[in-house]
């Protein structure tokens, strides 16, 4: 069966860029910086009170300002705009029609709700655990829901850009092997899929937890929390080195 794809092209960089794919990278990459923004903005608080001449935030104020920083820049902003160069790299640079838009947006629509359930969380004033979040200081339950809506929105995403690659490799529109950006991005997906999975190893139970359901052991929330929270970086430094080789 055929699928009907509208195609745009680049007048500037000769790109072809296709029309879901367009949106959705411009979805992510703008939902992406407005986290990045709400982040830096938060930063000045933070900034402003650890200045001891002006120590603008009380305690009680500075560390939910912290903790919303933390996870907005740090987990928001990076794997927003990481969905973005996936897709990218995958559609644009491969000359391909994304795989399953509609899954896509509902991916996008996961990863928004869970964003903002988890910044209402914490900025309702009972979820100031930093962005570790360790056991057993406990945030309220929406805090760890939010984080576990956005990880499967952002999975759905890399599965859609799995899925991409293999349309493109079906449909034959590249020869050889995939360009070194895509490559790159491949990445950076494949460390995304590792991140999350371990992120939702460990919220999932902690959610369950601030219901009431189940113990954490401390050491063992600690240790598994820290694949998300260094692997998420990798994320970033692969994503960047690829969008650096297709801007050199």
């Amino acid at each position: 069966m055929s699928v009907t794809t509208t195609y745009r092209t680049c007048p500037r960089s000769g790109l072809q860029f296709e029309n879901q794919a367009e949106w959705l990278m411009k979805a992510n990459a703008f939902v992406g910086v407005v986290w990045l923004l709400i982040g830096g903005l938060l930063a000045i608080g933070v900034v402003l009170t650890r200045w001891p001449a002006v120590h603008w935030l009380e305690a009680d104020t500075f560390y939910m300002v912290l903790t919303a920083h933390g996870i907005d820049m740090l987990i928001f902003w990076i794997i927003f705009f990481e969905i973005a160069v996936l897709y990218f790299a995958a559609s644009t640079l491969l000359r391909c029609r994304i795989a399953t838009p509609k899954i896509a947006w509902l991916a996008f629509a996961l990863m928004v709700i869970g964003s903002v359930l988890n910044n209402y969380a914490v900025f309702r004033g009972a979820s100031s655990v930093m962005m570790t979040s360790y056991v057993p200081m406990m945030a309220e339950p929406n805090f760890y829901l939010g984080i576990i809506l956005f990880a499967v929105g952002a999975l759905v995403a890399c599965g859609v850009f799995f899925g991409t690659l293999v349309v493109a490799k079906r449909e034959k529109t590249y020869e050889g092997s995939v360009p070194l950006v895509t490559f790159g991005a491949l990445t950076a997906a494949i460390i995304a899929v590792f991140t999350l999975v371990s992120g939702a190893l460990i919220i999932v139970p902690a959610w369950l937890m601030s219901l009431g359901m189940m113990e954490v052991d401390p050491l063992v929330y600690r240790t598994v929390w820290w694949a998300l929270g260094h692997s998420s970086q990798q994320i970033n430094v692969a994503a960047h080195v690829s969008v650096w080789y297709l801007v050199a």
